[in-house]
């Protein structure tokens, strides 16, 4: 950061003004509003030097959206780009204050107007339109054409490109959540920080390419090794990794299923044939790492793997939450799909102030969209239950007996794992306790069997990626399924036990239980 503001030039003192929404004043006194802010760093030490400064009551508001205008601006300013021409906008009056700021950024021509023929000064700028301005100022080229960010599917096709770029260059990242937010506004920090980045940028040295995430392009086998090569087409590459080798000292190698393969020195040697989680990570920082499943090779033959099919629900599948005791909500829980009770009568489902049917078949409730069954309604709801829970019973016995890829994994402690699609065995309990995210495509099938409970802390969330869908996703669980207080969970809940949902916590899918389903203002949306 020094590098930045020791390099801007004079001329960005007098015109940021502009930056911080034309009514900022030199004299303030802070109002520390960024001391726990992410962006806390740049901002302190842009403020100290005089390059941004904040509004009258001192305060920074790093949160507030930027204008097009506005980031115009900034840019224009800390580029050092005088030089004008003629614009042709629509919205561009002769007299506003902003017309010389894009006459500057047009003959500097890293932006482009609307279909409208407007330039929409006063609109705020969103993040794809930034990632495209700064990909032009530092002429970056994506090196793959897959963005690794779980909202990809909402970037326009004009913007991937730029969003895979800068991402690539470090400049732009994601949020915790795996998202970029394409067309969320930039705010005041995100733009600082995004031209601190830009400026700092060194098209012929990219800085911390020994830190990005490791792709794993390539995987040779033999009857005896497996030869792993990180970086190449798929991705950025290491600068001192040859594409040959996987033992540089910026990489640790290391298998999930050491029952199957160890990995000594890059070297990836086969104990027995199957399948191994096989992981990348950069010894620079621990945070980033790649994984890929392979299947180990016995005398050049391979182990044929029958593709893992989705568990079969049967009626059960017609319900997003079905239980054989009891469903409670602590209103206003939130239920997009019917549920069901059996064999228990409707008094066993509270908290939903349930209205009769005239049918007498189902009650309804405002929490529900969706009808609400219970076995002592009319005839055919009992049967129909009755068939539903042995079905779920069926599933709960099919999803437990498939055949194992994995087994023990990370010793069930799935914590900020990403999970590939197989089928997962645990002796013990699973625990989540920060995000999870599950990357396969839209048929790819997950199925956790779980010998004890399974609980997820309170914020963390299941991230789904590559396409992956929750009606594929499968949790046998023979002890309690618990899912904190605002977290989000994905996948078919099937539970020997209880399935309990915390306040405002959220799933996609659906709740299957042998006891009982508890709610406190949660939400369910069956896929």
């Amino acid at each position: 950061m020094t590098n930045f503001f020791n390099k801007l030039p004079k001329m960005f003192l007098s015109s940021l003004m502009v930056f911080s929404v034309a009514t900022s004043t030199f004299g303030a006194t802070p109002i520390n509003d960024h001391a726990s802010h992410w962006a806390k760093e740049t901002i302190h030490e842009a403020l100290s030097s005089g390059i941004a400064n904040g509004y009258p009551d001192g305060s920074f508001k790093p949160n507030n959206a930027i204008t097009r205008a506005e980031f115009f601006a900034l840019t224009n300013n800390v580029f050092g780009f005088t030089d004008s021409i003629a614009t042709t906008y629509t919205d561009v009056p002769r007299d506003a204050w902003y017309t010389p700021v894009i006459t500057r950024a047009e003959a500097a021509g890293y932006i482009s107007g609307y279909p409208d023929g407007g330039i929409h000064p006063k609109g705020n700028i969103n993040r794809a339109e930034v990632a495209a301005i700064i990909s032009r100022l530092r002429s970056l080229s994506a090196t793959s054409n897959a963005p690794s960010f779980i909202d990809a599917s909402s970037m326009a096709s004009w913007s991937r490109p730029a969003i895979i770029a800068v991402s690539e260059a470090q400049i732009m990242n994601g949020y915790p959540d795996g998202s970029f937010k394409p067309t969320s506004a930039m705010t005041r920090a995100e733009a600082l920080v995004a031209l601190t980045n830009t400026f700092n940028f060194n098209t012929a040295n990219p800085p911390n390419h020994d830190v990005v995430k490791i792709p794993i392009s390539s995987i040779n086998f033999t009857a005896a090794t497996m030869n792993l090569t990180a970086g190449g087409s798929t991705g950025t590459l290491i600068p001192n990794i040859s594409p040959s080798t996987a033992t540089n000292k910026n990489i640790i190698w290391s298998s999930d299923n050491t029952a199957v393969a160890t990995v000594v020195n890059g070297v990836v040697t086969p104990l027995a044939a199957g399948t191994a989680l096989i992981s990348a990570t950069s010894a620079v920082d621990g945070t980033k790492v790649a994984t890929t499943v392979v299947t180990v090779l016995v005398a050049n033959q391979p182990v044929v793997v029958p593709a893992t099919d989705p568990v079969n629900l049967g009626l059960a599948g017609n319900y997003a939450i079905l239980a054989k005791t009891a469903i409670t909500s602590v209103p206003d829980s939130a239920i997009t799909g019917d549920i069901g009770v059996s064999p228990s009568a409707a008094a066993s489902v509270t908290g939903f102030s349930l209205i009769a049917d005239s049918s007498t078949l189902f009650s309804t409730s405002d929490q529900v969209t969706g009808k609400v069954y219970a076995a002592n309604y009319a005839s055919p709801t009992p049967v129909n239950l009755t068939t539903a829970i042995s079905n779920l019973e069926t599933a709960y016995t099919d999803a437990a007996g498939r055949t194992v890829d994995f087994t023990e994994l990370h010793s069930g402690d799935l914590s900020g794992k990403t999970l590939t699609p197989g089928v997962y065995k645990w002796g013990t309990s699973v625990l989540i306790n920060s995000n999870v995210t599950l990357s396969g495509g839209p048929n790819d099938v997950w199925i956790f069997q779980v010998a004890g409970g399974i609980t997820q802390a309170n914020g963390t969330k299941i991230l789904l990626s590559g396409g992956a869908k929750a009606e594929n996703i499968f949790w046998q669980s023979a002890q309690t399924v618990s899912i904190g207080t605002n977290a989000h969970f994905e996948g078919i809940v099937i539970s020997m036990t209880n399935i309990t949902m915390a306040t405002n916590s959220s799933i996609n899918g659906r709740l299957l239980a042998q006891t009982a389903v508890t709610l406190d203002k949660s939400t369910v949306v069956a896929p």
